[in-house]
C-alpha cells in the first residue's frame, strides 16, 4: 500500500506542472510575426503558423546568447514548435529577414 503511494506521488509531481502548461500560437506572415511579443511561462510552450507564401523559418535564441540554440526548416507553410525551459527575454528573427522580422518571447516564472 505504502509503495503504491509513494508511486502514484511521484506520477502526480511529474505529470501535474505538464497539466497546466500553456501553448501561444505566432503567425508566420510574409515579413512580419504576428504577435511580436509573447509572455508565457517556463515550460510553455510557443506555435509558429505559417500563413503567408513566401519562404521563412524561425530562429530561437536565448537570453543573453547570440547563436541560435534551435531553429525550423524553411518553409512556406506547416508548424513549428518549441518549449521554453529558461526564464528570460528570447529573441526570434527569421533568417531570412533577419533585420525585419523579428519577435520576442518573454519567459517567467
Amino acid at each position: 500500500m505504502r509503495k503504491q503511494l509513494v508511486i502514484s506521488l511521484v506520477i502526480a509531481v511529474v505529470l501535474v506542472p505538464a497539466a497546466f502548461a500553456a501553448t501561444s500560437e505566432v503567425k508566420v506572415k510574409d515579413d512580419f510575426f504576428k504577435p511580436k511579443r509573447v509572455e508565457i511561462q517556463k515550460g510553455d510552450k510557443v506555435r509558429w503558423v505559417w500563413k503567408g507564401d513566401d519562404i521563412h523559418n524561425v530562429a530561437i535564441k536565448k537570453p543573453g546568447k547570440t547563436n541560435v540554440a534551435k531553429r525550423s526548416d524553411f518553409q512556406t507553410e506547416g508548424k513549428f514548435s518549441y518549449t521554453f525551459g529558461k526564464v528570460g527575454t528570447w529573441k526570434i528573427l527569421c533568417e531570412t529577414h533577419p533585420e525585419d522580422m523579428k519577435m520576442k518571447v518573454i519567459v517567467g516564472q
